[in-house]
């Protein structure tokens, strides 16, 4: 297995350095941006008030200079500062890559080296519609980013996206000796059916580790009404896990002159198929209000309240979350 990542890392740096490295283009501007997640959160189990926090849960600071026409990359730092801080605060590098555009002859492929997006699922471009994490994230099956080696493109005729990479496998935050030495494989591919409408899925294979893991996914939307849905696979040390999340978003914007999404969410998840109770259900519902947006019509402060409540079968009792959090950022060009 290592043999194979050495020579498919190399044929894909092969194809690197002929045509990215001969191309021409002159250093451009750097892009500075922040994004901050300020939050309070309530714990109740069984009647009982466990926890009433405020805290930064999240931030990024993200600096994305454009090298050449053809050469850009991205350092994002992700900080936070919570009850899990012993010194009152963490650090922790979410994306350092370089991205080279159409490097590889296939449909004008990108490619991308460092701690990069991890193309599984809806979490690699996950908005935070709801505050709590996608459910592939949410279970421990795949990461947002990991260390490894990426090309993606769009499908012909800009009919969807794909990509294939080859990663650690553990995700961002594990490093040094935490690693294994098997590598994971992964391929992504999104199909835009129509302008309203995206079905795609993922897949991701560690071999020696004995773990795959594969997700479809659907996406529609049109006019106030926003539907996501996608159902998880996982078999790890031939323990089958599965599991599915629906989120219908309700946008009043596109009917009142208010700019409020009323959000909602299903869970399931199945931790193993063969044993009883020990699954869970998750519903989440509440509203996201965009109080201000940026000059590309994009959220930059948004309110969100929301209400979680996690069901356990067996005798685990069940957890009530109550959260506001605001979510808020900025960003500025840097002129060369």
């Amino acid at each position: 297995m290592r043999r194979f990542s050495f020579w498919f890392v190399l044929l894909i740096g092969s194809f690197i350095f002929v045509p990215v490295f001969l191309a021409g283009g002159e250093p451009g501007d750097t892009k500075v941006s922040m994004l901050l997640w300020n939050r309070y959160t309530n714990e109740i189990v069984d009647g009982d008030i466990l926890s009433s926090e405020f805290a930064l849960k999240r931030g990024y600071f993200r600096i994305e200079p454009t090298i050449t026409e053809k050469i850009s990359g991205r350092f994002n730092l992700d900080f936070f500062s919570d009850e899990t801080s012993n010194t009152g605060g963490g650090v922790r590098v979410k994306y350092a890559y370089l991205n080279f555009a159409e490097a590889l002859p296939i449909f004008g492929s990108d490619i991308r080296v460092g701690i990069i997006q991890h193309y599984f699922g809806f979490g690699y471009d996950w908005e935070y519609i709801t505050i709590e994490q996608v459910l592939e994230e949410r279970e421990g099956v795949a990461k947002s980013a990991d260390y490894g080696i990426a090309f993606q493109g769009n499908l012909p005729g800009d009919k969807g996206v794909y990509s294939l990479g080859v990663y650690n496998g553990e995700g961002y935050t594990v490093t040094g000796n935490d690693l294994d030495l098997d590598v994971e494989l992964l391929g992504n591919i999104r199909f835009a059916l129509l302008p309203c409408f995206t079905l795609g899925g993922s897949v991701l294979h560690i071999t020696d580790a004995d773990k795959f893991a594969a997700i479809g996914l659907a996406r529609f939307s049109k006019g106030p009404v926003e539907l996501r849905g996608e159902y998880l696979y996982q078999n790890k040390d031939d323990v089958k896990s599965t599991g599915f999340m629906v989120m219908p978003i309700f946008k009043l914007r596109e009917l009142m002159n208010i700019d409020v999404d009323i959000v909602g969410r299903f869970d399931l998840w199945d931790l193993n198929t063969e044993i009883a109770d020990d699954g869970h259900k998750r519903i989440i519902g509440g509203l996201n209000w965009n109080i201000i947006r940026n000059e590309k019509d994009k959220p930059q402060v948004i309110l969100q309240i929301q209400g979680q409540r996690t069901m356990y079968e067996g005798s685990t009792p069940d957890v009530n979350l109550l959260m506001a959090q605001l979510q808020w950022g900025f960003d500025n060009i840097l002129a060369q």
